[in-house]
């Protein structure tokens, strides 16, 4: 999800941006604050549900997490936060999965990835889009969140990369893994596991929440639609949808978010056909009937009317929330 800075080195760091614990949740927009982030590293808790035989969902800190179990060893996706990993493998033992052969980076953002290094020194295999291996390893300054990501540790990169298409056979399941073109980066993944028709989307879904277009990782709006419209022709109504953030969803789910996002994005459009500035897009509050349900501290109505402006003109690439 939103976050550009690696936390493996800058835990610190966390605090700065997450009003999400409730302290600070009076300093930002009066919207809800998303809690998929506690910092209390020592008592974390794990949410784990089993989604069918084998196959469990996992949160921690940071984005979700999705594990595959069975004689092979564990496929596990996305690892989240750096300090969560060792919470997350103690819940992947309390489930007989703490063998964890593969990892798979949905993308290339810290909250989905940054547990590589504590898997890689277990002996796990770590899968990604090339492209989320070269930002990890670069390193970089994220704008939006006024946050900058130090060049990744040798353990940290992933060790098997793939351009468009990798597939797994392993614990009898077979898993696709596929890249499309940038939307919320340049780096997503989508991970299909056919047998158990259960979808992990990273944060190109999202519940309950908007979501942060990287442009500066040359996310972009359009960019979503075709990779969404390529999951809902590949799934059906009885799909388990996990989102990079927010509870497990379905079609009609993943098919409303799209819907959010196309209408928003073509209102944004039409006023920069008409020559509307910034400022009076925002006016007209683009957004307007959906925030009550994907508003957030996160990014809220402004930030993503602004994401969306950023990626239809390449312009205010220094746009900052109000925090």
């Amino acid at each position: 999800m939103p976050r550009s800075f690696n936390i493996q080195n800058k835990v610190g760091l966390l605090g700065a941006c997450l009003a999400l614990a409730g302290a600070d949740a009076q300093a930002g927009p009066p919207w809800r604050v998303d809690g998929g982030f506690p910092t209390n590293w020592s008592t974390l808790t794990v949410e784990t549900r089993t989604l069918g035989q084998n196959l469990h969902f996992l949160h921690a800190s940071g984005g979700n997490s999705l594990a595959l179990s069975g004689p092979d060893g564990t496929v596990l996706v996305d690892p989240e936060l750096a300090p969560a990993a060792p919470r997350l493998l103690a819940a992947l033992q309390k489930i007989g999965a703490d063998d964890v052969r593969f990892v798979i980076d949905t993308h290339y953002h810290s909250d989905h990835s940054g547990g590589n290094a504590f898997f890689r020194r277990r002996g796990a295999i770590v899968i990604a889009q090339a492209s989320a291996r070269a930002r990890i390893a670069a390193g970089g300054h994220s704008i939006y969140w006024n946050q900058t990501s130090p060049p990744g540790a040798p353990d940290a990169l992933p060790t098997l990369t793939f351009d468009r298409r990798i597939d797994l056979h392993v614990n009898g399941e077979d898993i696709t893994i596929f890249h499309d073109d940038p939307s919320h980066t340049d780096t997503d993944s989508i991970v299909y596991f056919h047998h158990a028709n259960v979808v992990h989307t990273g944060d190109i879904f999202l519940t309950r929440l908007y979501p942060y277009v990287d442009v500066p990782a040359k996310g972009t709006i359009d960019g979503y639609f075709p990779v969404l419209d390529r999951v809902l022709a590949m799934i059906d109504d009885r799909t388990i949808v996990i989102p990079g953030h927010g509870t497990p969803s379905n079609k009609a789910g993943l098919q409303a978010w799209r819907d959010m996002l196309k209408i928003v994005r073509d209102r944004v459009a039409g006023r920069i056909a008409e020559g509307q500035s910034l400022q009076q897009i925002l006016a007209a509050h683009p957004s307007r009937e959906y925030d009550d349900l994907w508003a957030s501290n996160r990014v809220g109505p402004d930030d993503f009317v602004v994401m969306i402006y950023q990626s239809l003109t390449g312009k205010r690439l220094d746009w900052q929330p109000k925090r």
